[in-house]
């Protein structure tokens, strides 16, 4: 059975599955869905194709040309000839004549008849002729939408990725390892960094999802000093954090940790909260 937050998005799929828009794909599994008799969807398509039986009815009737007709007329009259020709031969064989009376073939009434359904049928083929082109367009809009947003993410990634290359294939690289404190006992991360051109690869794993008004902060411990150095959000503890990132510290001995504290939104001038990861020049 359909789940009421599915009606919908395959509602929507009637229209293009009557216009036959449908890629195999989806058209495949719409039919699935069908065949599990969703009494809605089954209701909307049977609207939609009486519609649909209706279109040749909008269609303006028209006269033929009369010089369509004369060469039609003049085709008749020729293998009318023939068949006379035919049998009056056969006549004279038999010693006697018949009296043949011409026959006028009638022509088809062409009046149109004036019907109060047809204005009825035209309008509903408009509404949805109009309706399947706005849930075509707005479909078309939403995928370049979803793509366009695809494509800035992996054009995010990809410059990380290529970001933390470069940080690789430096000629010196320092690395700090951030351990879990008590505010965090299973969070753990790591800083890798090119002392030379003060770039680094950031990253954090098991930290607890912040609130909305909260953000962990990166910080930089020199002596009794202490550095602010970047604020970061983690919405899932599933899928943790990464950057890449401009740092401005140099070799091991010119600090002498790494600390993460949990402050309010916009980060502190200070730490304020509790400590949840940290990393000591000391130990690594």
């Amino acid at each position: 059975m359909t789940k009421p937050e599915e009606r919908h998005k395959q509602l929507d799929l009637c229209i293009p599955y009557v216009f036959g828009r449908l890629n195999p794909g989806n058209r495949k599994q719409f039919e699935a869905h069908l065949a599990t008799g969703c009494v809605i969807c089954t209701k909307e398509l049977a609207r939609f194709n009486e519609a649909t039986a209706l279109l040749p009815l909008t269609l303006r009737q028209e006269q033929p040309h009369p010089k369509v007709k004369d060469r039609l007329i003049a085709r008749l009259s020729s293998g009318k000839r023939v068949s006379e020709q035919e049998k009056k031969r056969e006549v004279r064989g038999r010693g006697h004549e018949e009296k043949r009376t011409p026959v006028t073939p009638a022509l088809a009434p062409t009046t149109q008849p004036q019907r109060l359904w047809f204005s009825y049928a035209t309008a509903f083929l408009s509404i949805a002729i109009v309706a399947a082109l706005a849930l075509y367009t707005n479909d078309l809009i939403s995928t370049v939408g979803e793509q366009e947003q695809r494509i800035i993410a992996l054009r995010t990634e990809l410059e990380q990725q290529q970001a933390l290359l470069n940080i690789l294939q430096a000629q010196q690289i320092e690395m700090v390892i951030m351990n879990g404190q008590e505010a965090s006992p299973a969070g753990y991360g790591k800083i890798l960094w090119d002392p030379l051109k003060k770039t680094a690869f950031f990253q954090v794993a098991n930290l607890p999802a912040v609130p909305t008004d909260k953000e962990y902060q990166l910080w930089v411990i020199r002596k009794e000093e202490k550095i602010p150095s970047g604020v970061f959000a983690v919405r899932s503890e599933r899928e943790g954090y990464f950057n890449v990132m401009n740092l401005d510290v140099a070799t091991k001995s010119d600090f002498d940790a790494f600390a993460i504290t949990l402050e309010p939104k916009g980060g502190s001038p200070q730490p304020t909260g509790a400590v949840y990861l940290l990393g000591t020049t000391a130990i690594n």
